[in-house]
């Protein structure tokens, strides 16, 4: 089997129709993806009942390249195949993947090797002989504008359907991490009971706060010209482990709102078509709305620019990319 260009759609579809290859090497920083489409392979290759007697899971940097070897060659039992998951594989070492190597250039057929890293290294041999040999997945962060149409997908599978402008309201309290939208719509499923329509209301009772207590604060500073709070609020952004390129993202986000506010209501716009307009819940179109009052034409595009100038300078630049950040924020806050 060579297929270098899987992308994470085609793997399920894959897996739905109960096909099930040698090799599989799946990588990416969206881990919510990686291990649902770990599950459904798994459930898929020896259903749940065998689990315990064909499926073996190892870590690299922990597990002997040795004992994974064996594993693999081991023969499934009353099962069609065996299943053997090597996590962490980019903690393997080169001794590792010539141990392993056998198993890439000629697969056991009764096994499906799963290989699982965050980023993998083209130019090694051992990518290349997978990529000719097995299916190779990237499981990229869907980006910002796609994660209302993940809570609507994520929301089906629990059996929630959500009212006009719910999607946008979960969105903004909860972020564009899927583990954590798959979390909170566990709980809303819980907070529903029997019902399957969640409204706005049951939205703010039920989903936790923590994305709107961080970036939001961030955001809102920026939007309020309050220099000192952005830069506190930056800090312990990135802190809190989240990427430089992210919160710039957040921020452009917050500046288009703040232009299609402006833009909406010079207008005469206001209420739900002003919120329909901007992309917003109703529930924050007042804050919003106090900040365009004080962002004139002329300031948002000057923040527009700057921006682009981050943007271009996170990408390129050798400097820390928190400093060019700290820069935007005290050009952008005057």
């Amino acid at each position: 089997m060579s297929d270098a260009g899987w992308t994470p759609q085609k793997l399920t579809d894959s897996l739905a129709r109960g096909e099930v290859y040698p090799l599989y090497f799946l990588f990416g920083d969206e881990t919510f993806l990686i291990d649902e489409s770990l599950d459904l392979l798994e459930k898929t290759a020896v259903g749940d009942g065998l689990r315990d007697f064909n499926l073996n899971t190892f870590y690299g940097g922990e597990a002997e390249a040795s004992q994974i070897r064996d594993a693999a060659e081991t023969l499934p039992m009353m099962a069609q195949v065996r299943v053997v998951v090597v996590k962490d594989a980019q903690d393997l070492n080169e001794k590792d993947w010539d141990m392993l190597m056998p198993l890439i250039d000629e697969p056991v057929g009764t096994t499906a090797l799963v290989c699982i890293a965050n980023k993998i290294d083209k130019r090694k041999k051992y990518i290349k002989r997978f990529i000719e040999k097995g299916v190779i997945v990237e499981f990229k962060r869907p980006f910002d504008n796609q994660i209302p149409d993940w809570i609507k997908t994520l929301a089906k599978k629990h059996d929630i359907k959500l009212a006009a402008g719910a999607v946008e309201l979960f969105h903004q309290l909860v972020g564009s991490n899927l583990q954590d939208i798959n979390a909170e719509l566990t709980k809303l499923r819980q907070y529903l009971g029997d019902r399957k329509t969640a409204s706005n209301e049951d939205v703010l009772q039920a989903v936790s706060r923590v994305r709107l207590d961080s970036v939001f604060d961030l955001t809102d500073a920026i939007g309020r010209n309050d220099r000192a709070r952005a830069l506190d609020c930056l800090v312990n952004l990135l802190d809190n482990g989240q990427s430089e390129v992210g919160v710039l993202a957040l921020i452009s986000r917050h500046v288009r709102i703040l232009k299609l506010v402006t833009d909406g209501m010079k207008e005469g716009l206001s209420g739900q078509r002003l919120s329909s307009r901007a992309g917003v819940s109703p529930y924050f179109l007042k804050s919003y709305i106090d900040q365009a009052r004080s962002w004139t034409e002329r300031k948002i595009e000057r923040t527009f620019q700057a921006l682009l100038d981050t943007d271009r300078a996170l990408k390129s630049s050798p400097v820390a990319s928190h400093i060019w950040l700290e820069n935007f924020i005290v050009q952008t806050c005057q």
